[in-house]
């Protein structure tokens, strides 16, 4: 057992009603403790991310994708690597990352995820079971930076080990997803990596996530709606959100992981000067690894009902995210 409180989160999820809800939904066939059996062999993070997460995430993309592929293979590495993609989903970005290591070989990662996420236990069961890191958001300045010193000393411990005990990391290239699919990085990202020293030494991999039919998207589509209607108060359900990701149908999904960055930093210019090009150089990448694909007349009513299923007043809205435009 990795320790007891990943003992006592197995416990508690095998005992879940909310597990039982999902394996209903994801083993129909099989009694509804199905799930909560497989949960309760397992002892460590690795026994549940191979027998129970990952098997799921392939339930997941069979019953509401087109598949998922992905490309790069040759740029990863045993070594402790930052993978920073941009933000798509709040669950799925970091969840079929893990799918996509460990089935050619590789070590599953940390992932770095905002305690805002963290909305009861089950998730953040969940999360502990599954190697996620919670980064505070929100309260003072002071309390603030406090929180980036700490998750910075900690990527610090897993990408650079003294113990030999390193472990790759993923973390999202901004605060929070993009509504706007305007992928770009936050410089505060490497500013927050560098708070504990160089980076230079680290193993940054971007990588491209394209999913064909964008993730909550009429969640987002009401974002837009509202900065066309600041006056009416917008609330977040990120349960229904990562719920909601989940479900719905995702058309065609891929990957790309690009080669490591290079992250010398170059004489004679600040440090300001040296997050926004390692950010640039980060975006210049990810950028470039966008995934189209033919015309899919499945794709294609798959979206029609989710816009017609949207409210009427953000239908328009849909449009910004329609797969045609790609």
């Amino acid at each position: 057992m990795d320790n007891p409180e990943i003992h006592d989160a197995i416990v508690r999820l095998s005992q879940s009603d909310n597990v039982r809800v999902v394996s209903k939904w994801a083993y129909p066939d099989e009694s509804d403790d199905y799930l909560s059996k497989k949960i309760l062999a397992t002892n460590c993070i690795f026994e549940i991310q191979r027998d129970v997460m990952i098997p799921l995430a392939h339930v997941i993309l069979q019953r509401t994708s087109q598949g998922m592929t992905w490309s790069g293979l040759e740029n990863l590495s045993h070594k402790p690597t930052l993978f920073i993609s941009n933000h798509r989903d709040i669950v799925l970005d970091a969840y079929f990352l893990q799918v996509i290591l460990l089935e050619n070989g590789f070590d599953t990662s940390q992932i770095i995820a905002g305690t805002n996420l963290f909305v009861n236990e089950f998730v953040t069961d969940i999360a502990d079971c599954n190697k996620l890191i919670a980064i505070g958001r929100g309260g003072s300045k002071r309390g603030f930076g406090e929180a980036m010193i700490h998750i910075s000393e900690e990527l610090r411990h897993s990408l650079t080990p003294t113990d030999g005990k390193g472990s790759s990391v993923w973390i999202a290239q901004r605060n929070g997803r993009t509504k706007d699919r305007i992928d770009k990085t936050d410089p505060s990202i490497i500013h927050m990596l560098c708070t504990t020293g160089s980076i230079e030494g680290y193993r940054i991999v971007p990588v491209t996530i394209t999913y064909e039919i964008e993730p909550n998207a009429a969640y987002k589509a009401r974002h837009l709606w509202h900065l066309d209607h600041a006056d009416v108060s917008l609330e977040e359900n990120y349960m229904e959100q990562m719920v909601g990701s989940i479900l719905q149908d995702k058309g065609h999904i891929h990957y790309t992981f690009h080669p490591a960055i290079d992250l010398t930093h170059p004489e004679g210019i600040s440090p300001k000067e040296y997050y926004q090009l390692i950010a640039h150089r980060i975006d210049e990448n990810i950028l470039s690894g966008y995934h189209k694909w033919p015309k899919d007349e499945v794709v294609e009513r798959q979206w029609q009902k989710m816009v017609a299923a949207a409210p009427e007043e953000i239908q328009a809205y849909m449009k910004a995210f329609d797969p045609q435009y790609l």
